[in-house]
């Protein structure tokens, strides 16, 4: 009969495992929302490419121009939601990343995702490159990306995401504020809990991500905390360890 493993020997196992489930709850989360966005995006761009071409328009009539114009949007889309190998959570790795390209490339992809062009993205980066693992980053951003969009205030003239990124000594500092609705005071620290996880939130889509965001930065070494004031916007400060490129080979 074999022995139990020695709880220092199993602790390194579990941690390793939670990250990877965290890592694919994500993903899951991630490919649903894109899923129901693609059938949607597919469905209007054909019926306006039907409209156009009716079989009552005669040639002079057709405005080929926005057929073109139609078309280049979705092969925009389908550009901005292709994986790339290095962001998939089964490649726990440490790469150089462009951060301004990747965050640009989320934002436009969530402001499609719910209908939301009237919103700019400000950058303040410091930096160019993070060496950090792809897929952890991919979802943090996206996370922080698709709540500052979604509670957006459409009420302001001016509706702005703003991403800043610094480099610390031992640590990238990444933040993610926006002028949006905000959260009640009761519920800032709250949203970060796990019970945001439970079936009946994911059913309303409410905080979904988030928590789950809260134990992916953990559990990468670093922190995650949320400000925010009812009517005054939201603010994710997310602090990540920096590794060296060499530090995590598979």
């Amino acid at each position: 009969m074999k022995s139990a493993q020695p709880a220092s020997r199993r602790e390194p196992d579990l941690q390793v495992l939670l990250a990877y489930v965290t890592n694919l709850e994500l993903e899951v989360d991630r490919l649903r929302r894109e899923g129901r966005f693609m059938q949607n995006q597919l469905r209007e761009t054909l019926k306006w490419m039907r409209t156009l071409t009716a079989p009552t328009a005669t040639p002079s009539d057709l405005p080929l121009a926005e057929i073109n114009r139609a078309a280049e949007e979705f092969t925009t889309v389908l550009r901005d939601l292709q994986e790339l190998s290095a962001y998939h959570p089964a490649r726990d790795q440490v790469i150089a990343i462009a951060v301004r390209p990747l965050i640009e490339r989320i934002f436009r992809v969530q402001q499609r995702l719910q209908y939301a062009a009237e919103v700019a993205l400000r950058l303040e980066l410091s930096i160019d490159y993070v060496d950090w693992f792809p897929a952890r980053l991919r979802h943090i951003l996206d996370t922080f990306l698709s709540n500052a969009v979604k509670y957006r205030d459409d009420s302001k003239a001016d509706i702005w995401v703003q991403v800043g990124l610094r480099a610390l000594p031992d640590a990238y500092e990444l933040c993610v504020s926006d002028n949006g609705i905000g959260l009640p005071a009761h519920n800032s620290a709250e949203v970060l809990e796990l019970v945001y996880r439970a079936s009946p939130a994911r059913e309303a889509d409410v905080g979904v991500g988030l928590a789950v965001v809260k134990l992916l930065v953990e559990q990468s070494g670093g922190k995650l905390s949320v400000t925010s004031g009812e009517g005054q916007g939201t603010t994710f400060l997310a602090v990540l360890p920096r590794y060296d490129v060499d530090d995590y080979l598979t």
